[in-house]
C-alpha cells in the first residue's frame, strides 16, 4: 500500500500539507483502490453525477464544507472546521449537530487528483 506521509502537517489547523488540497472542491469519482481508498478529483474534472453527492473542501484557516446529499435528495453544503491529527488524518466537525465528527485520511494529493478515506 502506498501512503503519501504529509509529514509537514501539524495540528490544530497549522498545516502545511500541500497547497494542492485546499480551496478546491473535492468529489468522490466512486473509484476505490485496494487499501480502501477512493480517487477524487476537483470540480471542472469531474462532475459528479447520480445519486449520493460525495465530497469536501479544505480552506487553509481550518474551515471546511462537506458536499452531501440533501433530505429531499438535493446536493446539500455542510459547513464545519478540521485540525490534523497526524501526518494524514483531518478530524472534521460540522457545525450542523445532526452530523456526527468523522476523520478523512488522505494518502495522496496531487493538483488535479486525491486519494482519501472517510472514517465514521
Amino acid at each position: 500500500m502506498f501512503v503519501l506521509a504529509l509529514s509537514s502537517c501539524k495540528k490544530d489547523n497549522d498545516s502545511l500539507a500541500p497547497d494542492a488540497l485546499f480551496g478546491k472542491n473535492w468529489y468522490n469519482t466512486r473509484q476505490q483502490d485496494a487499501s480502501g481508498a477512493y480517487v477524487y478529483q476537483p470540480e471542472g474534472t469531474f462532475q459528479p453525477m447520480g445519486w449520493g453527492i460525495d465530497g469536501f473542501r479544505f480552506e487553509k484557516d481550518g474551515r471546511f464544507v462537506l458536499y452531501t446529499q440533501g433530505p429531499a435528495d438535493e446536493p446539500l453544503s455542510v459547513s464545519g472546521t478540521w485540525t490534523s491529527e497526524d501526518d494524514s488524518t483531518f478530524n472534521i466537525q460540522p457545525d450542523n449537530k445532526q452530523y456526527s465528527t468523522f476523520s478523512i485520511l488522505i494518502y495522496s494529493v496531487q493538483e488535479n487528483s486525491l486519494k482519501a478515506r472517510r472514517n465514521p
